[in-house]
């Protein structure tokens, strides 16, 4: 069972709570972050590393592009963490005329 299944019935059957449950979520967030920016990490180091034979323009680019996706590896440890990945529009009011 995974773990969201194992979630949705501790809530559903009663023997978890919402806290708890936010907790649990939380957790497999981050840990899903984690897993993700390491896999991009090792991506860029893949596929941008320097190689011998490349001119000073060609390893500029490289240099430029693995520092771009170490930086969305940052953001996606970042978010992850935080659990914000947008910001939360503005709520109508429902007094409101449409």
């Amino acid at each position: 069972m995974s773990a969201y299944a194992r979630i949705y019935q501790g809530l559903v059957a009663g023997g978890m709570t919402a806290p708890d449950a936010a907790a649990e979520l939380a957790r497999l967030r981050a840990e899903t972050g984690q897993e993700l920016a390491a896999g991009l990490r090792a991506h860029a180091t893949e596929v941008h590393a320097l190689q011998p034979n490349d001119s000073h323009a060609v390893a500029r680019k490289r240099k430029t592009r693995f520092g771009a996706m170490n930086r969305a590896a940052d953001w996606i440890l970042a978010v992850t963490a935080t659990g914000r990945l947008t910001t939360t529009p503005p709520q109508r009011t429902n007094r409101s005329t449409p």
